[in-house]
């Protein structure tokens, strides 16, 4: 295993540490020169000007009887200016420590809730814009921080963690240089971040190219393939492992499990193979070959790609559209390729895991490792979750909305709702949006408890949150000049604020805690 750290940690502080000592040996001098100026006198109780203390003490230099209390006077005034000054200081330390205590608790209270967004001010503003996208992971929420993969406009990523209120960067780590051009036969896979435990990010940085569909090039050589574990606090890199199989294949996608990385490679006669890393050690752990497309079978997809299931085992979605499911311990087949009516679909969660699922005509069964969960229609996409309905797998087809036991696969309820395409759990409600509609639902009975007609073109899949309120797309008319968010009760649907979104932006949508608005020339963040 090599261990190195070649992250570039950004200094923001300029200061010299000598000017600082010069600076303090400056305001010494000074000092001594007040202290001493008040206490020289030039005889007969007058004070010295800026003799720098050389008079000397003796019997003329008494105070007079009329000069006594006018010099008490001037000390208690003094005395007591100082005495403001320094209480002034505190209470204006002790205002701002307030008011930063109170920022990081509704930061901490964003956090709480997976999906959650920065409860937006009165009026949105753009607090910093990039060329490209804020760095980004799996499984990762943190509005204090964005952190993860970030992928510039040649083509080259990197490992960053990024302020997300001022876009000033912590530290950067490059991970993949731009590409070298390779022909329209093949596309460029490898780089992506997944959050890991411990403020961690594992990252898969690779050059590797795959053939097109449909085309007989071989995979493409790779002249980087690194799985890199960093700390996002400081960018230390704990662990900097080469992502090559046994047989020095080079990993084009990967799969966290726990404290081990199983990443999926192409050999050059188009023969897919999973091994497993230790991430402490860097030990190769497993390596086996991945079953070959179905001869029978017409391609649907140009890659296999492993993900970790909610049950900690590593479900691969295969090339044909099948999918086997396997032991992250020792890459055992746990089970069989499973074949549907259509290719295996993922859903992504939350925490960067997903659920993965066969289709079986109009239904879908949810694979697990002891058991899949049948469902009816697709699942739905969860865009945000406080916990409150824990253990339900929400689903929709034909015009509904369905709940279901992910233990049991039990169906606890059934709601209309015309082709929903995201919801949010808050406060044991469902929240669905549609192309026309927001419907809120009673988490335990689907009862129907409330529906808003939606502006056309809405700009998010699944209802956006700030854990709180519910907020809605505004377009720019009814006298508004520019278009905005609504404020809404999730009890009730009732109104709570009208929020305007910065001149010139005309939409936003949730990124890692934070509202952002995608433009043509980059992205800007908005708060």
């Amino acid at each position: 295993m090599v261990r190195g750290r070649d992250t570039r940690v950004v200094d923001l502080d300029e200061d010299d540490p000598a000017d600082d000592r010069a600076d303090d040996g400056r305001a010494g001098a000074r000092l001594v020169r007040r202290g001493t100026g008040d206490v020289g006198t030039a005889g007969a109780g007058t004070p010295t000007a800026g003799t720098g203390g050389t008079g000397t003490a003796g019997p003329a230099d008494a105070d007079t009887p009329d000069d006594a209390p006018a010099r008490t006077a001037s000390r208690r005034r003094r005395a007591a200016a100082a005495l403001g000054v320094v209480v002034l200081a505190a209470g204006l330390w002790g205002a701002q420590a307030a008011v930063d205590a109170r920022e990081r608790a509704r930061l901490d209270d964003v956090r709480d809730v997976p999906g959650a967004v920065v409860p937006p001010p009165a009026e949105l503003r753009v607090l910093w814009a990039a060329a490209v996208p804020p760095p980004a992971a799996d499984g990762r929420h943190d509005p204090r921080t964005f952190a993860g993969l970030r992928t510039h406009a040649d083509g080259a990523t990197d490992v960053a963690a990024v302020d997300a209120a001022t876009g000033a960067e912590h530290w950067v780590l490059p991970l993949v240089p731009p590409p070298a051009d390779r022909g329209a036969e093949v596309f460029r896979v490898g780089s992506r971040c997944a959050a890991a435990d411990g403020d961690r990010l594992v990252c898969l940085g690779s050059d590797a190219t795959l053939p097109r569909p449909g085309t007989d090039d071989g995979a493409g050589e790779a002249t980087v393939s690194r799985v890199v574990l960093v700390r996002v606090g400081d960018g230390g890199i704990e662990a900097d492992l080469p992502a090559r199989s046994a047989t020095g294949v080079p990993a084009h996608t990967f799969a966290l499990a726990g404290d081990r990385v199983v990443l999926v490679g192409v050999d050059a006669d188009g023969t897919s193979r999973a091994w497993a890393l230790d991430l402490a050690t860097g030990a190769h752990l497993w390596d086996v070959a991945l079953p070959a497309p179905a001869a029978t079978s017409t391609l649907l997809v140009g890659v296999d790609v492993p993900w970790t299931l909610p049950d900690g085992t590593v479900g691969v979605a295969l090339r044909d559209g099948r999918a086997v499911l396997l032991d992250p311990a020792d890459g055992r087949v746990l089970r069989e390729p499973l074949r549907g009516t259509s290719a295996a679909v993922v859903t992504p969660r939350l925490d960067g895991r997903v659920e993965l699922a066969v289709p079986r005509g109009e239904d879908a069964d949810v694979v697990r490792a002891d058991g899949d969960v049948r469902v009816p229609g697709r699942l739905l996409d969860v865009t945000a979750d406080d916990g409150s309905l824990p253990g339900l797998l929400l689903s929709q087809g034909g015009g509904r909305v369905h709940a279901v036991d992910a233990r049991t696969g039990e169906v606890r309820w059934t709601a209309e709702t015309l082709l929903p395409d995201g919801a949010a759990v808050l406060d044991g409600r469902v929240h669905v949006t549609t192309v026309e509609e927001l419907v809120t639902l009673d988490g335990r009975t689907g009862a129907r408890l409330w529906a808003r007609d939606r502006a056309p073109r809405a700009w998010a899949r699944g209802p956006v949150t700030d854990g709180t309120l519910l907020y809605e797309p505004r377009p720019a008319d009814g006298g508004a000049d520019r278009p905005g968010l609504v404020a809404l009760d999730p009890a009730d649907g009732t109104e709570r604020a009208d929020v305007p979104l910065p001149r010139d932006v005309w939409s936003a949508a949730p990124w890692a805690g934070r509202l952002v608005a995608l433009t043509t020339d980059g992205v800007r963040v908005l708060g």
